[in-house]
């Protein structure tokens, strides 16, 4: 498959950026398990993004530290 006949497969089934918020929403999850499956984040990431994983990983770390310091 050419990279133009994968283009025209998600145009006309599941594009990210359909007007349908439910075809979008299959399309988010799909693209993402393509992602998953074909990159390692490590290193086809830009900075920038890696950045702003870290930072929301560090986010959720803490938020659930708080989360567990309230119950205990």
């Amino acid at each position: 498959m050419t990279r133009e006949e994968a283009i025209n497969h998600i145009d006309n089934l599941f594009p990210i950026d359909s007007d349908y918020p439910t075809t979008s929403a299959i399309g988010e999850r799909l693209l993402a398990q393509a992602k998953m499956e074909t990159q390692d984040w490590r290193y086809v990431l830009p900075d920038t993004t890696l950045i702003r994983y870290a930072e929301l990983c560090i986010d959720e770390h803490n938020r659930q530290s708080m989360k567990s310091f309230r119950k205990g």
